[in-house]
């Protein structure tokens, strides 16, 4: 029975693809807005024709800012071994309105809400909702302040390319490939941070600080689990010589009044560039290194020291897309404790079945490699294999495939399916999850 249902749910999303693109909706080569990374809003949402030129007095920037709005409704099949298969099916709608800039002063407000039919159908661990013999879905029900900032931007600063951009409230923050720090965008809820944060560089040279008092994390302002009281620091400089390479050293502070065993302290540096190869079939070659190292912090009663160490290489080839590889290396302090990230998008790392959000206390070690296509009608494909090991012992714990088929329809609507099947080795059980979805943005 569960195959069918996920099987008709594909059909219906198949389905509604191809009759839009048999109506017209979208053919010859691809617009601004579909080259846009998928969520980013179109330069020119809002009332106004030219929303980046600043507003001339206060009344203007109230009232000639841009509304944000988007809507997911999503399906999530998960099923482990020993558990009751879970079937979310949740809506989530997040509404939100940003000024115009003044004299670079600008404000947003953004509401985000989370529904289901029939809470009972899936189990939230986190929150203890719905049915708790069922497999874990991480998508409560609720509603939430998503954001709720100022922000001053200066651009040409001292008649040269210099900038300053200091942005304080709850706010969406990433960094990098968000394997430090991250918002959790995949979850129906995502993660923001309640915090002040300055940017000041230009072209070459950047640095970031930001000070965290508050993490609204994915489970919304829910009792059970409740949002994290923070006294963190994220420092961060990048330095681009040029496309080839980019180095960017950091230091993460984390400190977690309510959360005390997930602060940490971690040091480090990320080189990243594109390599171009030629005109050729290979075009380009994409490649990021990380190291740090991470010791406990705050009051945090462990005693512990880690290492982390991630590669990431993949070549772009002319009409197919990219191959790639990568390595991530998850240290352990001689099996009591190991390298974690409290604050990153951990669904993106270490395979989708979420099985290693949390960093097993004996390290980790995640060798892979995978394909990203552009496939006919304007489909984009990933495929992608992990296998695991332990760090201290070495013992192999599973492999996992991974895929996702997804199509811009238009500028504002996405449909996208996604598949993660576990297959797991002593303690970590099978796994499988499917979603689909459909998302409107403008």
């Amino acid at each position: 029975m569960d195959w069918r249902i996920a099987l008709g749910a594909t059909l219906v999303l198949g389905v509604s693809a191809w009759c839009h693109a048999q109506e017209g909706g979208g053919t010859g080569k691809p617009t601004e807005s579909e080259k846009r990374p998928f969520g980013q809003l179109p330069p020119n949402a809002g009332w106004l024709s030219d929303p980046k030129a600043e507003a001339t007095n206060p009344w203007e920037a109230i009232g000639g800012g841009k509304v944000h709005l988007d809507d997911r409704l999503r399906f999530e099949f998960a099923e482990t071994d020993k558990r009751k298969p879970s079937f979310a099916l949740t809506n989530r709608i997040r509404l939100g309105y940003e000024t115009k800039a003044f004299h670079g002063l600008s404000a947003m407000i953004e509401m985000e809400n989370v529904a289901t039919p029939d809470s009972d159908w899936y189990w939230v661990a986190a929150t203890g909702d719905g049915d708790p013999a069922r497999t874990n879905v991480s998508d409560p029900t609720d509603t939430e302040v998503n954001q709720a900032w100022g922000r001053y931007r200066r651009d040409g600063l001292f008649e040269s390319e210099a900038f300053i951009d200091i942005k304080a409230g709850r706010q969406r923050l990433t960094f990098d490939d968000h394997r430090f720090i991250g918002n959790v965008g995949w979850r129906q809820f995502e993660q923001t941070l309640d915090a002040a944060r300055l940017d000041v560089g230009n072209k070459k040279l950047t640095f970031h600080y930001a000070y965290v008092w508050g993490v609204q994390r994915i489970f919304s302002d829910d009792d059970t689990a409740r949002p994290w009281d923070s006294d963190s620091h994220l420092i961060r400089a990048s330095f681009k010589a040029d496309d080839a390479l980019v180095i960017t050293p950091f230091a993460y502070l984390l400190d977690f009044d309510n959360a005390a065993g997930s602060s940490n302290q971690s040091y480090g540096v990320r080189v990243s560039g594109t390599v171009k190869l030629g005109d050729g079939a290979l075009r380009s070659l994409v490649y990021e290194a990380t190291y740090a190292r991470q010791c406990d912090y705050g009051d945090n009663a462990t005693d512990y020291e880690a290492d982390f160490f991630g590669v990431d290489a993949a070549v772009a080839i002319a009409e197919f897309g990219q191959v790639g590889a990568g390595y991530q290396f998850l240290g352990s302090d001689d099996g009591a404790a190991s390298f974690q990230f409290p604050l990153g998008t951990n669904h993106k790392f270490q395979g989708y079945a979420d099985l290693f959000l949390t960093t097993p206390p004996e390290g980790l070690q995640d060798f892979y490699v995978y394909v990203r296509a552009d496939l006919p009608w304007k489909l984009k494909g990933e495929l992608a294999y992990h296998e695991f090991w332990f760090d201290e012992g070495g013992e192999n714990v599973g492999y996992e495939i991974d895929a996702i088929l997804s199509r811009k329809i238009s500028s504002n609507w996405v449909v996208l399916g996604k598949l993660a099947n576990f297959d797991g080795q002593g303690r970590f059980n099978d796994t499988i999850r499917l979603w689909l979805e459909t998302t409107f943005s403008f």
